[in-house]
């Protein structure tokens, strides 16, 4: 397992590596500049989680924290019941100094290998402690916010940068006031999308990598997998949400790569 996947699964089960402050100061404030991309990750807080749907989250988080670059921005958030209880997490650009700073560079005053080293921990802490609670889930949630919550972080990105990389792990069960599960579940995409529309809930995503992952289960007792048909028209619905916002879309057990 990569370096940074293993310290984010040592402190999710309580071995924590190191501080959970957040690195600070003039160079921490400066990492972002050194960025290239920026990637959200969206956690589904009104799916009742299981252990193997933890063990998935930490290792896809991880996965995509050990690609970032030095100084590209992550931003971690919540699906909830409505879309304005979506929490921000994390929003933070990945300690590190460009590839190809001399040692000089770093006496006169550039990026200091050995402070963004100590930063990196401090961030990898901050990231593990900080999701340690996130990955519970809810088996009591009586709406979920999905189409609306996305819409709300990719049309207003953090630092104003658009997202290069959208990572969504939820099971895309839309049951919010706007498009209740009841009509959803039986939707046909036209319809769907017409709702997306009509509320302004398309995402803006244009040339992103989006990745869900989660997709398949439904609610009922012991998250049996969705019926062919509806797994189908769901799947369906989905691709054209995000092919309207710009993007195409792939459904993974994981973030592996």
């Amino acid at each position: 397992m990569k370096r940074l996947c293993l310290a984010v699964a040592l402190v999710l089960t309580g071995c924590s590596g190191g501080s959970n402050e957040a690195p600070s100061g003039a160079q921490a404030a400066g990492y972002c500049a050194f960025g290239q991309t920026s990637s959200l990750f969206l956690i589904d807080q009104t799916t009742p989680y299981d252990d193997t749907d933890r063990a998935v989250i930490t290792e896809s988080i991880g996965t995509v924290v050990d690609q970032l670059g030095p100084g590209d921005r992550i931003v971690l958030a919540t699906i909830d019941e409505h879309y304005t209880q979506s929490s921000r997490l994390i929003n933070a650009c990945k300690p590190g100094c460009p590839e190809g700073q001399g040692a000089l560079d770093s006496m006169i005053g550039g990026c200091s290998s050995m402070k963004a080293l100590a930063d990196e921990r401090q961030f990898m802490g901050q990231l593990g402690q900080t999701l340690a609670p996130a990955v519970q889930g809810s088996a009591s949630a009586d709406h979920s916010a999905i189409m609306s919550t996305i819409a709300q972080w990719t049309q207003a990105p953090p630092g104003g940068q658009p997202f290069d990389h959208v990572y969504i792990f939820s099971d895309m069960l839309e049951n919010s006031q706007a498009v209740p599960w009841s009509q959803f579940r039986s939707m046909e995409p036209d319809a769907a999308m017409a709702l997306a529309e009509k509320f302004r809930y398309l995402p803006a995503v244009q040339g992103a990598d989006v990745r869900i992952v989660g997709f398949g289960r439904s609610h009922n007792p012991g998250r049996p997998p969705l019926d062919p048909e509806l797994d189908a028209r769901l799947r369906g619905f989905w691709t054209d949400y995000f092919r309207a916002g710009g993007a195409s879309v792939t459904f993974e057990g994981a973030i592996r790569n």
